[in-house]
């Protein structure tokens, strides 16, 4: 009875037990993103394999393509029906993973001097 007790705990804990969230989780999905260095409006994110568009309360969509240049590290090209970026390239790198969050530093055109500090969200 005891192993039964003791294989029916290892079992429940097993399957509770939640994931790991990886660099690869935050490629394609909805996430929330909010900066930790600027002050500016949360964004919403739909990443999808090639592209994202983010939205923000009161402001225009924008949208750019991404590029993966590996499993951590990605750069954003904002498109033309983006007026206030057009153009702009952003090298995002993710530093760590907490939780649901990644914590990421972006370079704004290759700019050192111009680093957005920013946390973004996977949402279920």
């Amino acid at each position: 009875m005891r192993i039964l007790y003791i294989f029916a705990l290892i079992l429940i804990s097993s399957c509770t037990k939640s994931k790991s969230l990886t660099c690869v989780d935050f490629k394609i999905g909805t996430f929330k993103a909010e900066s930790t260095n600027y002050k500016m409006p949360a964004l919403i994110i739909k990443r999808f394999e090639k592209t994202q568009k983010e939205t923000a309360v009161g402001f225009p969509t924008t949208e750019a393509t991404i590029e993966w240049k590996s499993e951590c590290n990605f750069e954003l090209n904002y498109l033309n029906n983006s007026p206030d970026v057009k153009g702009e390239k952003i090298s995002v790198k993710i530093l760590k993973i907490e939780g649901r969050k990644a914590i990421c530093a972006g370079t704004v055109g290759g700019r050192s001097g111009h680093i957005l500090n920013f946390e973004l969200e996977k949402q279920k």
